[in-house]
């Protein structure tokens, strides 16, 4: 299964507003296919739905027909490849790219390392270097390429962006010495562009609101906003109104207490 693109994702979340609060057995009954086709067809996972499904889904929720060509756009759309796909990213890391690379807007909070968008090259490989994992000097040079090319697709796009990092991870020595002053001039100089804000949440705030949450992205895309976390072995995208919000509101108090753009680069500077 390939990850979902944007448009895959878009599809998904507006099929599963048309269906509502109507029974997905009925639905399914009524234009005569099985009822996990509903559920594969509202999941950004899982299948696109045949065009001669999609007319009569689309019929069955009386969508006006001006939008009916709307629908079957976003149709095309979701059929699509992603750039990050002749990779062969897939799952949940793919998802992200997707969503990553269509984003208008992209807030972030750091808990233990430099950003992903930020980060040099020398810092991906004492990363992967670091992390203990058996895999062969290609596969990290893949994953080094793919890094570098997200960079490329945000510098490209230039989406807003706003990342508060905790201390902790300028602090990591990852890399060693020359390794992390290079990394932190970079973090320095990205700052002067206009579409990057980043904040230096210090050792000195103690308790804060993200805590408990660890590390987390929102990303908007169009209409859609998602809220992105991750462990090591798992993948979290949740696109619930209130979860969204509740993450903005945790971005918001962090935004409050972390130091602001001088103090943040004098931080940064006096690291290492």
């Amino acid at each position: 299964m390939k990850s979902p693109t944007v448009g895959r994702w878009q599809l998904a979340q507006e099929l599963a507003q048309l269906r509502g609060d109507k029974p997905r057995d009925r639905v399914a009954k009524a234009i005569d296919v099985a009822p996990s086709s509903i559920t594969r067809w509202e999941d950004p996972s899982g299948a696109i739905p045949r065009r001669r499904d999609l007319h009569a889904l689309l019929a069955y929720y009386e969508v006006p027909e001006d939008e009916v060509s709307r629908y079957l756009e976003l149709r095309e759309r979701a059929r699509e490849s992603g750039w990050w796909q002749r990779f062969g990213i897939k799952g949940g890391y793919g998802t992200y790219i997707g969503l990553e690379s269509d984003a208008r807007r992209i807030q972030r909070y750091d808990a233990i390392h430099i950003p992903g968008l930020f980060q040099t090259e020398d810092y991906q490989r004492a990363l992967i270097a670091g992390s203990g994992a058996a895999i062969s000097q290609e596969e990290v040079d893949r994953r080094v390429e793919v890094r570098q090319e997200r960079q490329r697709v945000w510098m490209r796009n230039r989406p807003q962006t706003w990342a508060i990092v905790d201390e902790a991870a300028i602090h990591r020595m990852v890399g060693g010495a020359a390794v992390m002053r290079a990394q932190l001039d970079c973090v320095i100089a990205l700052m002067d562009e206009p579409h990057v804000t980043v904040q230096l949440l210090p050792y000195e705030v103690g308790a804060h609101a993200a805590m408990e949450m660890g590390s987390f992205t929102v990303l908007d895309v169009g209409a859609l906003s998602v809220v992105h976390t991750e462990q090591r072995r798992s993948v979290l995208f949740q696109d619930d109104p209130s979860e969204v919000e509740e993450h903005l509101r945790v971005l918001d108090r962090l935004r409050m207490e972390a130091f602001g753009d001088a103090r943040t680069k004098a931080g940064l500077r006096g690291a290492h």
